[in-house]
């Protein structure tokens, strides 16, 4: 007798399951490198900081670092992820695994973007309007998501 997933025909082909997995770690090594990247940048800033930095800047720049830092890290998870479990390897699980360690990633690399502009902002405008602006790029993408996940919900109904 054959189970539901015997007939699920992404389940019966190996490639797809495959190829599925092979395009998030894809996504994982491009954000990585460009998480590594915008490290390379806030470490350079961290090591010969400007004269004009003053104890909230260096803080700022902390947490910028801190935040990419960790974003690279969970970038690279995935990868450790799939080469510790291999042997076992289920695809499904595997890919809900990878979606968290992302979005963990993407959020760090946003508060990192969020705080890295802020910080260069304020080089050259007040604090709270530096850092208001800073955060206008990631309103706009709070509302595309949030127009977009309305509109799938709705298509769903």
């Amino acid at each position: 007798m054959a189970t539901q997933s015997d007939d699920d025909p992404v389940k019966r082909s190996s490639t797809e399951r495959y190829s599925r997995v092979a395009a998030d770690l894809d996504w994982c090594i491009v954000l990585g490198a460009a998480s590594s990247i915008i490290t390379g940048f806030f470490l350079k800033i961290a090591v010969s900081p400007p004269p004009y930095f003053q104890f909230f800047d260096n803080m700022v720049l902390l947490a910028a670092l801190y935040a990419v830092t960790v974003a690279t890290a969970m970038f690279i998870m995935p990868v450790i992820h799939h080469l510790m479990r291999y042997h076992r390897f289920d695809v499904e699980r595997f890919l809900l695994t990878t979606k968290k360690y992302v979005m963990i990633g993407i959020i760090c690399i946003m508060l990192a973007m969020y705080l890295g502009l802020g910080l260069a902002l304020d080089s050259k405008l007040p604090v709270q309007f530096a850092y208001g602006l800073a955060s206008l790029p990631f309103i706009f993408i709070f509302f595309q998501f949030s127009k977009h996940t309305r509109e799938n919900t709705t298509k769903v109904h």
